[in-house]
């Protein structure tokens, strides 16, 4: 069987696995575009023995790929609302591992949300701007940013069930947890 006709025959399979990790239609449609494309491209250089299963690990390649640039957009997105006269004492190296790794799993969280969302969500959530201060920044109305807000919160928190449900052992579990709790926190 071709990878064209296994794609003809598990699309809708594909595109529901690709759903679990981003929610605009039109990702998902890039997404299979992409997938197909260097599918097709790999056919042509070399036999594939099961297409479908080679579908699915190009599929988690491209949204692995799409999900690392929108965390790394967001980390510079991030770093443009930083205090720049902050100051900060030195955790104990412990200290700071954990809070890295929750802060990695919240970030985590944090790209799956829709690009505006992400926004909203961190001048909010992160930086404590007010609602008024976010609709003039993004130019949007204040009922927008308490939407984005609200819903951003809500998918951080299933986001960070799903990488709970994905990790394994007890410490990735700790650190999910301990993510909720600040995230839980910071809706206060």
């Amino acid at each position: 069987m071709s990878v064209f006709k296994a794609y003809g025959a598990a699309e809708s399979i594909l595109k529901n696995f690709i759903r679990r990790y981003v929610s605009a239609s039109h990702d998902v449609e890039d997404i299979c575009q992409e997938t197909v494309t260097r599918a097709l491209e790999a056919e042509r250089s070399r036999r594939i023995d099961d297409p479908g299963a080679f579908l699915f690990g190009v599929a988690r390649n491209v949204v692995r790929k799409r999900l690392d640039k929108q965390a790394r957009s967001l980390i510079d997105f991030v770093g443009d609302f930083a205090p720049k006269d902050q100051e900060s004492e030195d955790p104990s190296l412990d200290e700071s591992l954990d809070r890295d790794q929750q802060l990695v799993l919240f970030m985590e969280a944090i790209a799956t949300l829709p690009p505006q969302c992400q926004k909203v969500f961190v001048m909010k959530k992160v930086y404590g701007y007010k609602h008024k201060e976010i609709a003039a920044k993004l130019d949007i109305s204040i009922s927008t940013v308490e939407k984005h807000a609200a819903a951003g919160f809500k998918r951080c928190l299933e986001a960070l069930d799903k990488l709970q449900v994905a990790k394994v052992g007890n410490k990735a579990k700790a650190d999910i947890q301990s993510a909720k709790a600040n995230a839980n926190k910071m809706n206060k």
